[in-house]
C-alpha cells in the first residue's frame, strides 16, 4: 500500500467513527429529553443538543458523501438499534 492510500483509508475509517459517536449522540440526547421532562430549563437544552447531534450527524454525512465514501447503512441501522 502507498501512504497516499493509507492515509485515505485512515480518514475513511475516522469519518465513520465519528458519524457512529454522532449516532451515539443523538440517541443520548433522546434519553436526555425523556430525563428532563419535569424541568423546562433541562427540556430546552435536551432539545437543542439534539438539533446539534443531527446537524452535526448531517454534515458527517455530506462529508462522507463527498469523499465518496460508501456507508453501510445496515451497519449504521444496526449500531442505531444496539444503542436503544
Amino acid at each position: 500500500m502507498t501512504q497516499s492510500h493509507d492515509s485515505s483509508k485512515e480518514r475513511e475509517e475516522k469519518l465513520i467513527r465519528e458519524i457512529e459517536e454522532a449516532i451515539l449522540e443523538i440517541n443520548l440526547s433522546e434519553k436526555a429529553f425523556q430525563w428532563a421532562q419535569n424541568d423546562p430549563d433541562a427540556v430546552d437544552l435536551a432539545i437543542a443538543r439534539k438539533q446539534a447531534a443531527i446537524k452535526h450527524f448531517d454534515f458527517l454525512i455530506k462529508q462522507a458523501k463527498n469523499a465518496g465514501i460508501k456507508l453501510d447503512k445496515g451497519h449504521l441501522i444496526a449500531k442505531i438499534l444496539k444503542q436503544n
